[in-house]
């Protein structure tokens, strides 16, 4: 027993040393009020992802597969699958016509995945054609434009002990008009930590206990550029006309800064069971440009098969019914569920679903499959 606690000390003074190091390179980027709304590219802020979504980022340290390639980077390498893919459709804030579509795929590296996962994350943005209007044609009526959204990011995850993983992604952020555009580079990376608070003979209650630290959105700031931003203007006392470029501001990236915890809670009455759980979630999120947020999640879950889930984000002004008080379409409330079926051969399929409640907007629903194939021994 003194050999446990003593590796468990061990561990966890290793996990402090890493939130050390997080914290500090996050201070420089640590925004206060009168920096929020200064950012751009709020693309890189929004989790496409139906399972995660459906109590945020309370599960940062518990996340694992695909889906940790947006909460924390870290979890790709703890699915149980050598292989993860997944694909997720987003009503986003329904009624604005905004639908977000994910794809995510994990691939375990090496005999047993020794040599850690890559990952892949596409997510791309369908909105709506917008009317070309102009000064002499202020209705429309001569052509439409569209909007494009898009990132693209490819990381590396590894676990270096069955405690400690950590992992990191670069993303290529694109967004803009046919003629303006803006793109661009950006760096997640993330920690985790699992040990087991209460074992249970037999193994069959583990790693119950999990943090998570992940840093998001490090790069340099983006810029538009394109014909868009260009007109042509008459010399004054002349008839000379001459082709002038708009400059414009650079964009920040969002960055924030996420701490996770979550604890497991065996229900059986039976102590050589494990079918009944419940887990408790908690994290703090630090934007450097936009209000910070502390949010709090309960999942139950019914072996592997079924899991309902539910959170709520604390922010300032969510609860205030004068939305010029409110820094987020938000409100707080989230939650969501999932069905897990489990092959003879290990092969899962999965159904999730989300939503996040919004006012204005009539919320966020997200919709996902997830498919498992091999199994990790």
């Amino acid at each position: 027993m003194f050999n446990h606690l003593r590796n468990n000390n061990v561990k966890f003074k290793s996990i402090l040393i890493l939130s050390a190091v997080f914290v500090s390179a996050h201070s420089s980027y640590a925004g206060n009020p009168e920096r929020q709304g200064q950012s751009g590219v709020a693309q890189l802020t929004i989790n496409g992802y139906a399972q995660s979504s459906g109590w945020g980022w309370a599960n940062g340290g518990g996340v694992k597969g695909v889906e940790a390639s947006y909460l924390n980077v870290a979890g790709m390498d703890r699915s149980d699958n050598n292989t993860e893919i997944v694909f997720s459709r987003t009503q986003w804030l329904v009624g604005s016509g905004i639908g977000v579509n994910n794809f995510g795929f994990t691939q375990k590296m090496g005999e047993g995945g020794e040599k850690g996962t890559i990952g892949i994350s596409i997510m791309q943005f369908g909105i709506k054609d917008i009317a070309i209007t102009t000064e002499q044609n202020p209705d429309g009526g001569i052509g439409t434009y569209r909007i494009n959204m898009t990132n693209i990011g490819i990381g590396y995850s590894k676990s270096f002990s069955r405690n400690i993983s950590a992992g990191i992604m670069v993303r290529a952020v694109s967004e803009g008009i046919p003629d303006a555009k803006a793109s661009g580079v950006s760096m997640d990376a993330g920690v985790q930590y699992a040990t087991t608070m209460r074992p249970i003979a037999g193994g069959i209650k583990r790693d119950d206990l999990k943090f998570g630290i992940s840093l998001k959105n490090i790069g340099p700031d983006l810029k538009f550029a394109g014909d868009g931003l260009s007109y042509k203007a008459i010399i004054d006392g002349s008839s000379i006309t001459k082709t002038v470029q708009v400059k414009t501001d650079r964009l920040k990236l969002p960055t924030l800064l996420n701490i996770s915890f979550s604890y497991d809670i065996r229900l059986d009455k039976d102590k050589d069971a494990y079918n009944h759980r419940l887990t408790l979630a908690g994290s703090f999120t630090n934007f450097a440009y936009s209000a910070n947020q502390a949010t709090v999640g309960l999942e139950y879950g019914f072996k592997k098969f079924l899991a309902f889930r539910g959170g709520y984000v604390f922010q300032e002004g969510s609860l205030s019914s004068d939305l010029s008080k409110r820094t987020s379409a938000f409100t707080g409330l989230s939650g969501g569920l999932s069905l897990n079926f489990t092959g003879e051969s290990g092969n899962t399929i999965a159904l999730d679903y989300g939503y996040r409640a919004t006012n204005p907007f009539s919320g966020c629903h997200s919709f996902g499959i997830r498919i498992g194939l091999g199994t990790v021994e």
